[in-house]
């Protein structure tokens, strides 16, 4: 099974590494040092375990390997994660985002005696936790339109505004009532967006403070009196769809599990989410490909 995400993995790797240039001074490519990170999160093992020829294949092992000292370095490098944007571009099929896009947040929880000085408390799994959180965008692709990851008291709206801004096209964005703010109603407007949220108390007032036009409008959509249109809560229903995209993000073999103890600092969480998120979209590729 993880050979088939690995044949969509690595001629993703090849293909982007002919988009680039390596630099020569480089001993080891750019691509390389990405086949080695993934291959290790496809196993979920450190990267020192895939700098060992012998926790490889025979069909999948290049012709060197780096070692641990060069990995730690080039992950950190200016080249790593644009390559990894590559491959995330390329495996999400070039694809556009949806008109339907959907923004929320999965908190990543460490150990409450967790030592990470990048890591925060904050609003965790129904209770107080320590951690970081991926927030994302989907509208249906493989992979999000949109990603972020933060420690765990950076505010969602925040990050939601940076991320609708980073993605193309209109549309409809779909978020849980902690992201009702007319502030950010207007900020997706601006960038082409409707957000549609719930009220924390719907079937209230509305204040005398300042309410965006694009606010009003949701109201009017999710609360309309007798039910008479059905067209806001109906769209709104679809809110769940990033709920399962999440689940399926961690429920197979190799998919993004609680962070294991050789993932802390932040640069590390996001190249370790990463590259799960990579292997998840291969995962997803492939599947909708057997069904059609």
């Amino acid at each position: 099974m993880e050979l088939e995400f690995w044949t969509d993995l690595s001629q993703a790797i090849c293909a982007v590494q002919r988009q680039t240039r390596c630099r020569p001074r480089d001993t080891h490519p750019t691509a390389l040092i990405v086949r080695v990170h993934l291959w290790a999160a496809l196993h979920d093992r450190p990267t020192c375990w895939a700098c060992h020829p012998t926790n490889w294949t025979r069909q999948t092992l290049p012709d060197q390997l780096p070692d641990q000292s060069t990995m730690s370095r080039r992950m950190r490098r200016s080249d790593f994660e644009p390559f990894l944007k590559l491959m995330h571009t390329r495996l999400n099929g070039n694809a556009k985002a949806g008109l339907l896009k959907i923004v929320d947040g999965k908190p990543l929880e460490l150990p409450n005696h967790s030592t990470d000085r990048d890591a925060a408390w904050g609003r965790g799994v129904s209770r107080l936790a320590v951690g970081y959180k991926i927030h994302a965008i989907w509208s249906g692709n493989p992979l999000p339109d949109a990603f972020v990851i933060t420690p765990l008291d950076v505010c969602e709206k925040q990050m939601a505004a940076r991320m609708i801004g980073r993605v193309q096209g209109v549309g409809y964005c779909l978020a849980d009532s902690h992201y009702d703010a007319s502030w950010l109603y207007d900020f997706c407007a601006y960038h082409g967006h409707q957000l549609l949220c719930p009220r924390g108390k719907p079937g209230t007032g509305i204040g005398h403070h300042y309410q965006s036009a694009e606010r009003l409008r949701a109201i009017q959509l999710l609360e309309p009196p007798g039910k008479i249109n059905l067209f806001g809560p109906s769209l709104y229903g679809l809110r769940t769809n990033i709920e399962r995209d999440f689940g399926h993000l961690v429920s197979f073999g190799g998919g993004l599990a609680a962070l294991p103890s050789w993932v802390r600092r932040i640069w590390r969480v996001r190249n370790w989410v990463w590259a799960k998120l990579l292997i998840n979209g291969s995962r997803i590729r492939r599947n909708r490909k057997r069904a059609g």
